[in-house]
């Protein structure tokens, strides 16, 4: 993490968000993955700004351009907000191509209900098969996926 990516997150961890979001602005523009990818999540929940899902996704795709699978996801999100679920499948795939595990399962769980993407078992089972294994995941995202798992081996 560069400096001025590191002095935002210190302004942010201490509760300064408008000075977080000035310099995750400055960080952003001068190209800093990390920094577009939080800006991007500052415009998305309206932290030191106001919520503005286009400049979120503005900065979440130049972000996702740099090879960041966070931003992938957080596209698929921003999509899924929206109820456009072919677009939501697209991007949790691009999340995944780049080994996000949490992003197995977000497909797993559109595989099931079949939303944007044919409804498939046994493609949400090899998915979530997949999550478990990644080195990529949080413990919230293991967790689900074993009890996803669990359900569509048991027929849901």
């Amino acid at each position: 993490m560069e400096d001025a990516e590191l002095k935002a997150h210190d302004a942010w961890d201490s509760g300064n968000v408008s000075l977080a979001f000035e310099l995750f602005s400055e960080c952003a523009r001068q190209g800093s993955e990390g920094c577009m990818l939080d800006l991007g999540y500052f415009y998305d929940e309206g932290i030191g700004t106001a919520i503005d899902k286009k400049r979120a996704m503005y900065w979440y795709k130049k972000s996702y351009r740099l090879g960041s699978s966070s931003a992938a996801s957080n596209i698929a999100i921003l999509y899924r907000e929206q109820g456009r679920f072919d677009l939501t499948a697209q991007w949790f795939k691009r999340a995944i191509q780049l080994n996000d595990g949490d992003a197995e399962v977000e497909l797993a769980k559109l595989l099931i209900s079949g939303k944007g993407v044919r409804k498939s078992f046994s493609a949400a089972k090899e998915h979530l098969s997949k999550a478990l294994i990644s080195s990529n995941i949080t413990p919230a995202g293991k967790e689900e996926a074993e009890e996803l798992l669990c359900k569509v081996q048991n027929g849901l």
